[in-house]
């Protein structure tokens, strides 16, 4: 009987994102035997190419009949997609030679970085060589 009381006042409809989630899971779990399709993401997002000649498009202006403003407004939307998608492609291209850029410099540095490292080992481990050789003469002319 409690859990009943407590069905009735939860508002089905008016619901938190959490709960939202936790209803959609334990639909899924009453089901666990059937197979979940999760549909792919669209990689690109394509706009239609715009018109060669757009015809009889006066625009918002006088004289201009009452269905010709909804043409033009479709058609500046249109207009207006395609070119916010070259600028983001444009962005994300110029973003993408930046990074390519910024890596190869990290990579420049790191091998010069590396580079002077080696040649003052090579120097101490010669000079170590050399002091060691002394030695050994040393040693074995007494």
């Amino acid at each position: 009987m409690a859990e009943e009381e407590e069905n009735s006042k939860v508002n089905r409809h008016n619901l938190t994102s959490t709960q939202q989630t936790q209803k959609q899971l334990e639909k899924l779990f009453k089901k666990i035997d059937k197979p979940i399709v999760i549909p792919e993401t669209r990689k690109d997002k394509s706009v239609k190419a715009p018109k060669d000649f757009v015809r009889n498009v006066p625009g918002s202006s006088a004289g201009a009949g009452s269905g010709d403003f909804h043409v033009y407004r479709a058609h500046r939307r249109r207009e207006y997609a395609r070119i916010k998608n070259m600028d983001d492609a444009e962005r994300k291209e110029q973003d993408e030679q930046e990074y390519e850029d910024k890596i190869a410099r990290l990579k420049a540095e790191d091998e010069a970085r590396t580079a002077k490292k080696r040649a003052r080992r090579q120097k101490r481990k010669q000079t170590k060589e050399q002091t060691g050789d002394t030695e050994k003469k040393q040693k074995t002319d007494k």
